[in-house]
């Protein structure tokens, strides 16, 4: 009996009660098979199709804007922010606000020439006691 065969008989609940061990495991294996293929299959397909989206969506990086100091004497010691190293204006504007409302000042009167990532000077005890607590409270 050839697979296409088999597949006939399989569509058929009646016709499965009917054949003998060896056609049964048979005709499970190939469609195990053709289900486990066809799923792999489209897989593939949705990751090839979602990076294709991605390089077609992507934003493309914009050019930092040149920023001109303002001559008045209240300027901002270069701001230590734990920051990615990707350059995100919105996050630059949050974080010259925070600096003016600290200072009471405008947040034009503000320029931050450097954004660096500071070391954690928590001790590890510290950081495990955090990670405890912050994993007991669900």
């Amino acid at each position: 009996m050839n697979i296409a065969e088999l597949m006939k008989l399989f569509g058929n609940p009646e016709t499965i009660k009917s054949l003998g061990m060896g056609d049964k495991m048979m005709g499970v294996g190939v469609t195990v098979i053709l289900g486990m293929g066809i799923t792999v299959t489209a897989l593939i397909f949705i990751q090839f199709l979602i990076g294709f989206m991605t390089t077609i969506l992507a934003e493309k990086p914009k050019a930092a804007a040149a920023s001109t100091p303002v001559p008045t004497n209240t300027q901002a010691a270069p701001v230590q922010e734990e920051v990615a190293a990707t350059n995100d204006e919105e996050l630059v504007a949050v974080i010259a606000a925070a600096v003016a409302a600290h200072l009471g000042t405008s947040s034009n009167n503000v320029v931050i020439q450097n954004i660096r990532k500071v070391a954690d000077a928590t001790p590890t005890w510290g950081r495990a006691g955090i990670v405890d607590q912050m994993s007991t409270r669900f």
